[in-house]
């Protein structure tokens, strides 16, 4: 009897067996998926150093390396508590508060110096693309307006044509536009030669006059270009072919911007889908003059001649300031203040939610 029982637990145990899944040496191993989101970008900082840039949304912290210097570093950031800066990061760098703008595996925007002081503004797009497939490669070609950030004094914005032969061409744009010209402002001022980079397929080697600088452009919407050392970068978005509409640029941007002084702002323009007010929102976190405060901007309107260009008016103390935005409308837009004295600042914006 005892025989039968144990051999009726045998069989029973070799049956149990028999219905559990085989592993065998050559079987995939699936992968525990990993949650982090996290996003690189290749920036560009006003001083003209070339960065790159990590978000971990996910856990909330950042790393950079700066490439030009090789500084590098770590830390948390956090979504401002600010009831006006909602979507806007804060980082503590350097025992200083800093801010950032993010459109996700887009653009990222920040006034974290990035391992050099001297950098009071960076500006990044995707870092991780790969510029040699089919879809991208095509999208790289295009006209662009650009503007560079490096020294307000010696401010320059204008055209940029790369064509799908490998060269570029481009030119500065007028003090006034209402004397823009497609025909001529994307032409005349220089030329050059592109590739992707043979070592990182996310980048762009820019070459004009013996010097090669690193850049990119994403979905042919957004471009950077660094311009070395003591040079900044320059930023450009798509120009299109027709006029865009104010609808659809319409929403709430968040921007970063930086004065003469260096005073570094942050803030957020509320572009409405008619009219011609529009409120905006600034603060200057190192500026002892100019805390932060609600306004609004009147006489807003799209440029006569720029397809993707709007201007916007306002007065401070008696002067007359005027704001011009160059944008990619529901993305980025390039911006720049000027008054009766010169320049007073310039700056990037995201659209946030």
């Amino acid at each position: 009897m005892k025989t039968k029982l144990h051999l009726y637990l045998l069989l029973f145990s070799l049956a149990a067996l028999s219905l559990l899944p085989s592993c065998k040496e050559n079987d995939d191993v699936v992968p525990t998926p990993d949650p982090t989101v996290s996003n690189e970008y290749l920036l560009g900082g006003s001083y003209g150093d070339l960065i790159s840039f990590k978000i971990d949304q996910t856990n909330k912290k950042y790393h950079f390396f700066n490439e030009t210097n090789n500084a590098s570093d770590s830390g948390n950031y956090m979504l401002s508590s600010h009831p006006k800066l909602q979507g806007v990061y804060e980082f503590l760098y350097d025992n200083s508060t800093y801010y950032g703008i993010e459109l996700p595996g887009k653009m990222f925007v920040t006034s974290v110096s990035s391992g050099n002081q001297k950098n009071t503004l960076c500006f990044g797009i995707n870092g991780k693309q790969d510029l040699n497939s089919s879809i991208n490669k095509a999208s790289i070609t295009g006209k662009y307006l650009w503007v560079t950030y490096n020294k307000l004094d010696d401010f320059e914005w204008g055209g940029f044509e790369l064509f799908d032969n490998g060269t570029y061409t481009w030119q500065m744009g007028p003090d006034d536009d209402n004397d823009f010209d497609v025909t001529k402002h994307f032409a005349g001022g220089g030329n050059g030669t592109w590739k992707i980079s043979p070592s990182n397929a996310s980048r762009i080697e820019f070459s004009e006059g013996g010097s090669v600088n690193i850049g990119s452009v994403l979905n042919g919407n957004l471009m950077l270009i660094d311009n070395g050392v003591d040079k900044g970068f320059t930023a450009g978005v798509k120009y299109p072919s027709a006029p865009v509409t104010q609808e659809s640029l319409a929403g709430n941007y968040k921007w970063l911007d930086v004065t003469p002084e260096g005073y570094r702002g942050v803030g957020y323009f509320n572009i409405p889908a008619s009219g011609n007010s529009v409120e905006y929102f600034y603060k200057y976190y190192n500026n002892p003059f100019a805390s932060e405060g609600l306004d609004t901007m009147y006489n807003f309107r799209r440029s006569n001649k720029i397809n993707n260009a709007f201007i916007g008016e306002d007065t401070f103390e008696g002067d007359t300031f005027k704001t011009s935005f160059l944008t990619l409308p529901g993305q980025t837009m390039l911006f720049y203040s000027w008054g009766d004295n010169g320049m007073v600042s310039y700056g990037v914006a995201g659209k946030v939610d």
